[in-house]
């Protein structure tokens, strides 16, 4: 048969609609299938080949040429998950230069071979992070794995100076890999060390609540109780100026008068405590300004003018203290203290009271110690499915400059034993 023509196929279903040749299909027609696809386009000896677009019942729709009932050279693909490629075909694959770009937001635009990416090309993901160079079967041939902080750990550092680290991408060799767009978070802690109740002291932090859920997870062995770390130079000027400001007497505030006795229940109301820091960081410490997310570039990123933040209110490891030695008992059935000598219970009042004001005005400052400084992939999506290794940074903090030099000034009082609170 030669002309027009209608015919159904019996074997599949299938009915075609549109030019013959000799009894083939050629030239123009269209074929509805079986499963509900429909195919319009060129024909030569009963193959697909040609311009056409076929349409199929699962919600894909390809626009382009054909070849042997096959996708070949040029032509759009447009796939159920909302995804479009534009560019080159063979022999039904995606084969040489096209642009994908997916239903995610995700862009791939380069060289193709065999249906994935291969050759020159570049990646931008919906995160922002884009990678442009060669690809092998799919891969970036350089593809960073891991995060390294640049200098040695521990690094030692003073409270009273801001300090700068440096972040690399490196692939499994250590070289390194010029990421652009990578998202990088920055955070740090104290080393947790679960504590358990003692005849000393009744601070258990193990069964504190909501302690274990706000634990940061490591690969160093241990895990981190949250420390504030910030890097806003207004905030850091603000507190540097309240830290030189002169320490009070903690005896002066709140002083009972002569031949008082301290009640106990205002020593445990706090009031003392309270007006002897009253207006200072410790009372407006809600929640500081944190490091914001930093972007890689090239590879790198440089982070400036870090500082250690005072610890807020009750820190949980600042809380324990240490071990003291219990008191002498006292042998309570002799007569009362004589006449001019304090009670016993009237010294451990006052003793409570000098302790909680110490403690306060040290909130004040950062403490000196190992802190621990966490760089963590928080790129979403994930590059390629893929997050890179954290990297630690462990910081010896020392004591301020200015406080060494006024310890070191400050004249010994001879004759004097100093006695510590602590």
């Amino acid at each position: 048969m030669t002309g027009n023509g209608i015919r159904f196929i019996a074997a599949n279903g299938s009915t075609y609609m549109g030019q013959f040749y000799m009894g083939h299909f050629q030239g123009n027609g269209e074929m509805k299938y079986k499963d509900g696809g429909l195919y319009s386009g060129e024909w030569d000896s009963n193959q697909r080949s040609g311009n056409g677009t076929l349409q199929e019942a699962q919600g894909q729709t390809y626009l382009g040429n054909w070849h042997n009932n096959k996708r070949h050279e040029q032509g759009k693909q447009y796939y159920k998950d909302g995804s479009r490629y534009d560019g080159n075909w063979h022999n039904d694959k995606r084969h040489g230069q096209g642009e994908l770009r997916c239903g995610d937001g995700s862009i791939f635009d380069g060289q193709w071979k065999n249906d994935v990416f291969h050759g020159f090309g570049m990646h931008i993901s919906p995160s922002g992070m884009y990678f442009e160079g060669q690809w092998i079967n799919g891969k970036p041939s350089e593809m960073a794995v891991k995060i390294v902080i640049k200098g040695a750990s521990p690094r030692d550092a003073q409270s009273d100076q801001p300090f700068t680290i440096e972040i690399e991408t490196h692939d499994a060799n250590g070289n390194l890999v010029k990421d652009n767009g990578r998202k990088l978070e920055l955070t740090a802690g104290v080393k947790y060390a679960p504590v358990t109740a003692t005849p000393q002291s009744s601070i258990d932090l193990t069964s504190d609540d909501g302690v274990e859920d706000r634990l940061i997870p490591t690969e160093l062995g241990y895990d981190l109780f949250p420390y504030p770390i910030c890097n806003d130079t207004a905030f850091f000027e603000m507190y540097l100026k309240e830290c030189e400001e002169e320490e009070p007497d903690p005896t002066v505030k709140g002083k009972a008068k002569p031949k008082e006795r301290v009640k106990e229940e205002d020593t445990e109301s706090g009031k003392d405590d309270q007006a002897s820091i009253d207006g200072s960081l410790v009372e407006e410490r809600k929640e500081y300004p944190r490091v914001a997310t930093v972007t890689v570039e090239d590879g790198t990123v440089t982070v400036p003018s870090l500082f250690f933040a005072p610890p807020p209110p009750n820190y949980k490891p600042f809380a324990v203290p240490e071990e003291e030695t219990p008191p002498t008992p006292v042998d309570r059935s002799k007569s009362r203290a004589a006449p001019g000598r304090r009670s016993e219970a009237s010294i451990n009042a006052r003793t409570a009271s000098k302790l909680s004001k110490r403690s306060s005005f040290e909130e004040k400052g950062v403490r000196a110690g190992e802190y621990v400084i966490s760089v963590r992939d928080i790129t979403q999506p994930p590059f390629l499915g893929f997050c890179l290794e954290p990297a630690y940074l462990i910081v010896r903090l020392l004591p301020s400059a200015a406080k060494k030099a006024k310890a070191a000034k400050k004249p010994k009082e001879r004759g004097q034993r100093r006695v510590s609170v602590w």
